[in-house]
């Protein structure tokens, strides 16, 4: 099969190889799929020729012109923006003059919208840029058709990891261990690469263990730590990803996660762990579209010490 004809291999792929061909079809400055992801506008892919976009870039979702063609404010195609007063009022919040913008919505199959199909350029175009109207939202409703089945791809793909092999169980706690841990990163790093996705990482760590074992000995300590990973499984979303990854430390992934369901996740957990009578230090991090998971867990493992330190500072 030649290379032109082989399928996408995800939405990442099929958005690359749109922008190309966009970029020769109507040459504009620069071409763009984003992510409206909350209140931030996330650049996926980009097809730059002087605008200096590049994915990974973040921007004030209400700053953007694409919120504004979004809300019904402005047409997809505007030749001429300084014609369309939603976008020249909002051109006074860019860092560089834009004369023309192209921009349709790429929905998720619930009609919310995921992202944009867009592009802009310097200079204002002449009335020739409407003639591709029919091609560019033709284009964004295959990203949007892509984009479903990948989603769909994604979720059965968790559950079927979640419910896996035993070698990926810890045999203790029934939980995910170390190595399903690793494999579960990996796999939703590339998601959130290819989709923009927002996740938080959260890090618990029982106190006291050794305690307890010292105490009590360890079918008392063993005893903890099944109870703890029972009560953290009641307590997350269906979409969670609770691993144990040391001796009385468990992980968290929390897919489609922002900052504050995080946050509000992360104090759930500490409530219903208290409710049970099991003393742990929590932390909570999010994944930051420029960096990694393996980043953001580093800082959450980080909030916990901090939180456990705090902790140990009030019982004096």
């Amino acid at each position: 099969m030649h290379g032109t004809t082989a399928p996408f291999s995800d939405f990442a792929d099929a958005s690359r190889e749109v922008l190309r061909f966009l970029k020769q079809a109507v040459p504009l400055g620069a071409w763009i799929v984003s992510r409206i992801q909350g209140n931030d506008y996330v650049v996926l892919a980009a097809e730059d020729a002087g605008f200096g976009v590049r994915p990974g870039d973040t921007l004030p979702a209400a700053d953007t012109l694409c919120m504004r063609m979004i809300a019904g404010a402005g047409p997809n195609l505007a030749p001429d923006v300084q014609a369309v007063p939603a976008y020249r009022e909002a051109l006074s919040r860019y860092p560089t003059a834009v004369g023309a913008y192209v921009g349709f919505p790429v929905p998720r199959s619930d009609g919310s919208v995921f992202g944009t199909l867009c592009a802009i350029d310097l200079c204002p175009k002449d009335e020739q840029l409407l003639h591709h109207q029919e091609l560019i939202a033709l284009l964004a409703r295959q990203l949007a058709t892509i984009l479903h089945f990948e989603l769909q791809r994604e979720d059965l793909w968790r559950r079927a990891v979640q419910g896996e092999a035993q070698s990926m169980t810890d045999a203790l706690t029934g939980v995910l261990n170390r190595r399903g841990w690793d494999l579960m990163c990996a796999r939703e790093e590339a998601h959130c690469r290819s989709l923009g996705d927002p996740l938080g990482v959260l890090q618990i760590d029982l106190d006291g263990l050794k305690a307890v074992n010292d105490r009590e000995g360890h079918e008392a300590g063993d005893q903890l730590i099944r109870q703890a990973a029972e009560c953290l499984q009641r307590s997350l979303p269906a979409s969670a990803t609770l691993a144990r990854t040391g001796g009385d430390e468990y992980s968290v992934l929390l897919p489609a996660h922002d900052s504050l369901q995080s946050t509000a996740q992360c104090a759930a957990l500490r409530a219903a762990l208290a409710a049970s009578g099991i003393a742990a230090s929590l932390g909570a991090a999010q994944r930051k579209p420029w960096r990694d998971i393996a980043e953001a867990w580093k800082r959450a493992d980080a909030a916990m010490y901090a939180d456990k330190r705090q902790r140990q500072d009030v019982r004096g």
